[in-house]
């Protein structure tokens, strides 16, 4: 539910956290865009935790802080674990990009 209130999202980055988890109880592909979007627009790393049952539409997962799935997991309906590095000094240029120079900007913006 808590994706449905943008603030919120504004308010973790304002507080400098690094990752994020988002969990939904629905099998709706918009909403895990809408996590890929605030990893996007904040520059952090968000987990997005779904039922296995839904994983055909979108499975759980972990978006880097450019917006990139990172890992998900398989869409079989099967119980399942993301795994992915949050490195802070990753040279990984959507990370890089979105940590050091994206978000400092916004933040002087």
């Amino acid at each position: 539910m808590e994706a449905n209130f943008p603030p919120l999202f504004a308010e973790y980055e304002r507080l400098d956290v690094d990752c994020v988890l988002l969990s939904a109880m629905v099998e709706d592909a918009p909403r895990a865009r809408v996590a890929q979007a605030y990893g996007t627009l904040y520059g952090y790393w968000l987990g997005y935790a779904v039922p296995a049952q839904f994983s055909a539409t979108v499975p759980a997962g972990i978006v880097a802080p450019g917006g990139r799935w990172l890992a998900q997991c398989p869409a079989d309906g099967q119980p399942a674990l993301a795994l992915a590095d949050v490195n802070l000094d990753s040279a990984d240029p959507d990370i890089d990009v979105a940590l050091r120079r994206a978000r400092p900007w916004r933040r002087r913006a």
